[in-house]
């Protein structure tokens, strides 16, 4: 598993996580909290270990040169 999740993209993706929960925990979503809340953690679990599947199939790569 090559890391392919940059610093930026980590930040953003942690941003996002956050605004994720809020939504899911206060945001009045109803039946859609789940898929918030599911969100929020892919988003936590691919800025943690600094690689996304999505990112990996895409061939793309934000971290910058593969070492």
């Amino acid at each position: 598993m090559i890391p392919n999740v940059g610093s930026t993209d980590r930040l953003v993706r942690y941003a996002l996580a956050v605004v994720f929960f809020l939504i899911a925990f206060f945001g009045g979503a109803g039946g859609w909290a789940w898929l918030f809340g599911l969100l929020g953690v892919i988003m936590i679990v691919t800025a943690t270990l600094n690689f996304c599947p999505i990112w990996a199939a895409l061939k793309i790569n934000t971290k910058g040169k593969a070492t």
